[in-house]
């Protein structure tokens, strides 16, 4: 029986669309070293993890960004929240779980700079609790970070209904007991059917 709902939150809860922001803001070829260079690099991921930090990102990568677009996509590098809108439907979706007495957590792979601007996630007030990768320096699909939210929480796998829109991290959860369903962004009523088809009350 599932009593409790986990929710990744790049995706999921806000959008994380680095191209489209990257392209909209700057020439191609400008978007693309940003990209590469920082957004959908190893860096940008180690930052997740918590062991590198934006001056890090700038330091290492700085001298092959156009020096025109430099003190922009530095301000992205140093906090991307600005740029990644709420989805006010899953703020209802996270309401009426709430309400319908489900446990609601974030297991997220995200940087410290989350805790500076988890107030502007709407959804996030519903939420019974948070991991989010740089607390414990692991990454989804790692099996740690799974095994981490069920001891931080006391919770029990195959209590645990999990979305996430990285095919890898919800085959995570699936190998550590959760339900899991990997979710598209704007694809909510098909969220909700996946909920109901496990048995949740929505």
């Amino acid at each position: 029986m599932i009593k409790n709902i986990v929710f990744d939150m790049g995706g999921v809860l806000i959008e994380f669309n680095p191209e489209r922001i990257l392209y909209s803001l700057f020439d191609k070829d400008t978007a693309d070293i940003a990209l590469r260079e920082i957004f959908r690099s190893r860096l940008w991921s180690e930052k997740d993890r918590g062991v590198v930090f934006p001056e890090d990102i700038m330091r290492i990568a700085g001298d092959k960004l156009p020096a025109e677009h430099y003190e922009k996509i530095r301000e992205l590098t140093y906090n991307f929240y600005p740029y990644m809108k709420p989805y006010p439907e899953m703020e209802e979706l996270v309401k009426r779980l709430r309400k319908n007495g489900y446990g609601i957590f974030l297991l997220s792979n995200a940087a410290a700079d989350f805790y500076d601007n988890r107030k502007n996630i709407p959804a996030l007030s519903y939420f019974d609790g948070y991991l989010i990768s740089a607390d414990c320096h692991l990454l989804k699909p790692e099996k740690e970070i799974y095994y981490k939210l069920f001891s931080k929480f006391n919770l029990r796998a195959e209590e645990c209904f999990f979305t996430d829109d990285v095919p890898a991290n919800c085959e995570g959860a699936r190998e550590c007991g959760m339900t899991a369903y990997c979710h598209k962004s704007g694809c909510t009523d098909e969220l909700i059917g996946a909920l109901r088809k496990a048995g949740v009350n929505i």
